[in-house]
């Protein structure tokens, strides 16, 4: 059974895989890791979830948005199976300037259903999807979404990427309005391997708004040849 290790975006809690997860290949074994509800900065991160996650050579570690630059630190100079980006980054996707603003006012209010359709789940997502995106996000203190804005804003790991030997993935949904393109870019020119990229029509948060299509994309590209028999199911760490 293969096994993939999923490293939540910018609410840190793992509850958002909670459908990529459903709809899991049947003969994959799903681990979602819960970040540190604290403030703490990448290298801190990946200092403490590296001894528990035990990444070998069989692992694919995918990171999704915020966590990956976490993903690339823990696999610099690491041998693992794939490295599997999603709507992620290198460099800091918005202007750095901001990094310096005091963020945490902005997140103490409940995100808006326009907000979290136009930025993150899709003007097609379900009422539930989005009061779920809701729900999550706002279940997070607000001192530790901020303090994350702000590694996100200062965030430089290209010399992590370029210690990145196993072949990378990079998961692209067409019409994500919070990293932009050039991001994309920044990965591959970063990186020391080829990284394949997948463009799958999707939003900012595509592991949620399209599970399917992501699955099928990691399918094609990273997982050994199996049947098509899916099921549930995965283990937090």
């Amino acid at each position: 059974m293969q096994r993939i290790v999923l490293l939540p975006g910018l609410d840190g809690t793992g509850a958002l895989f909670d459908g990529f997860v459903r709809a899991a290949p049947a003969d994959v074994r799903v681990e979602v890791v819960a970040l540190p509800q604290e403030r703490l900065e990448y290298a801190e991160l990946a200092e403490r979830l590296a001894p528990q996650l035990q990444l070998d050579a069989e692992t694919i570690l995918l990171a999704e948005s915020f966590s990956g630059p976490l993903a690339m630190q823990l696999a610099a100079g690491q041998a693992i199976g794939t490295l599997v980006l999603c709507n992620s980054f290198v460099l800091p996707p918005g202007p750095p300037a901001l990094a310096a603003l005091p963020l945490a006012p902005l997140f103490h209010l409940p995100l808006p259903d326009f907000f979290i359709r136009r930025y993150l789940v899709g003007a097609h997502a379900t009422d539930a999807l989005v009061a779920h995106v809701r729900s999550v996000v706002a279940s997070v203190p607000t001192p530790v979404i901020a303090a994350r804005v702000s590694s996100v804003l200062r965030v430089d790991v290209t010399a992590s990427l370029r210690l990145c030997t196993a072949p990378i993935l990079y998961l692209r949904g067409t019409e994500d309005r919070v990293v932009p393109d050039a991001s994309v870019r920044e990965v591959v020119d970063a990186a020391s391997v080829d990284v394949m990229v997948m463009r799958i029509p999707g939003p900012h948060l595509l592991l949620q708004a399209a599970p399917e299509a992501a699955w099928r994309a990691i399918e094609t590209t990273v997982l050994k040849p199996r049947g098509v028999a899916r099921h549930g199911g995965g283990a937090p760490i």
